[in-house]
């Protein structure tokens, strides 16, 4: 949006870390050291602070409820450091807290907004009761727009407001060009994930047990962290696969990035997604991916076209996807640029100018 002329600043809400909590890990170290300014690539990034608890805790949901009291409280911090009428246009993520903190800000100064859904969670869902029910219907009949990144997550919201105030607009994603010179060569299946349950990690990792004798030049890179990672690594010295598979934990995104412009698959076999950009990172390479039917990534994969799509928590239907694309190193290689090119619209100088469309047209109505 800044190539395109747009002033732009980013109010990124966190959770409130005392400094003294940090050191009961290096992630609540990192978040307790986040500034309240600083600047992403010349963009001023404001974090305001959220009171959150254990995710899932009784006090996590009763902090949950309070979203439109500390959505308040953010404002009023916020107005006391930034001239918050100077806004034209809010584009929300999410329908708490983003959602609840325009809405606020719009009544107040009455600025128009925007709202992104990227999920199917409660933070993205109308609430059906409780002290958010009022506030989240209140979000979305007073935005300008409502945006839902795939089919999945329209349908999760459709029920509760009128089809045509609701418009898909497919996540964007940020890779840099690179020469692919060793694709498909280097023999690489990569996963990029948070290991949880849903992720399908486990199922990746008995997949690949059940070819990894017949491929025995081929290696499995996990890259990513969560609550599953202690028994994902369990259970690949249980499949004696410790030689085959690298966990390679958190990694900075160009990292990441790296790791997966070297790799000749990209799988995650995860369900309950509601998009994945990840899917898009991997296609803008060229690689060919592997993911799960009826989950947010099947609206632009073609099964065996632009990608391969499998049955969620089906080991014996990704078994066969990855050898396929193993066994067919040139239909493995059409398919992956096929993917590339099927997604040239979300790449950002495109993708940068349709957002801009919208945000002007809301500015003239």
């Amino acid at each position: 949006m800044t190539a395109k002329g747009v002033d732009v600043e980013v109010m990124n809400t966190v959770p409130y870390i005392p400094h003294l909590a940090g050191h009961l890990s290096a992630k609540i170290k990192r978040y307790a050291h986040i500034p309240k300014q600083e600047h992403y690539d010349g963009i001023k990034v404001y974090h305001p602070k959220f009171l959150r608890a254990i995710p899932g805790s009784i006090l996590d949901r009763l902090l949950f409820q309070l979203t439109g009291l500390q959505s308040r409280m953010v404002l009023a911090a916020m107005g006391k450091t930034v001239d918050l009428r100077q806004y034209q246009l809010i584009h929300a993520h999410n329908l708490f807290p983003d959602g609840a903190t325009a809405y606020l800000l719009s009544r107040k100064y009455r600025i128009p907004y925007v709202i992104t859904l990227h999920d199917v969670d409660q933070y993205n869902s109308l609430a059906d009761k409780g002290m958010l029910k009022e506030l989240s219907r209140k979000i979305i009949s007073h935005a300008k727009k409502v945006f839902v990144v795939s089919n999945r997550v329209k349908n999760n919201i459709i029920s509760q407001l009128p089809e045509q105030n609701v418009q898909l607009l497919y996540n964007t994603f940020y890779t840099e060009d690179k020469q692919l010179q060793g694709r498909g060569r280097n023999k690489k299946i990569v996963a990029i994930a948070s290991l949880i349950e849903r992720k399908g990690i486990h199922i990746l990792l008995q997949a690949f047990h059940r070819i990894a004798s017949l491929n025995k030049d081929y290696e499995l890179v996990i890259i990513g962290n969560g609550s599953e990672m202690e028994s994902l690594i369990k259970l690949t010295q249980q499949l004696n696969l410790q030689e085959r598979v690298t966990f390679r934990g958190t990694l900075r995104h160009q990292e990441a990035m790296e790791e997966l412009a070297n790799a000749s698959i990209f799988c995650l076999p995860s369900w309950d997604e509601a998009f994945g950009v990840v899917y898009a990172e991997a296609m803008s390479y060229g690689i060919p991916i592997i993911g799960c039917r009826g989950e947010g990534i099947g609206d632009l994969v073609t099964h065996l076209e632009n990608g391969m799509l499998v049955e969620s928590q089906n080991i014996d239907e990704l078994t066969e996807a990855l050898q396929y694309l193993i066994s067919n190193v040139q239909e493995a290689w059409l398919i992956g640029n096929r993917g590339k090119e099927s997604i040239d619209n979300l790449h950002p100088r495109t993708f940068g100018g349709k957002l801009l469309e919208q945000y002007e047209e809301v500015l003239s109505s």
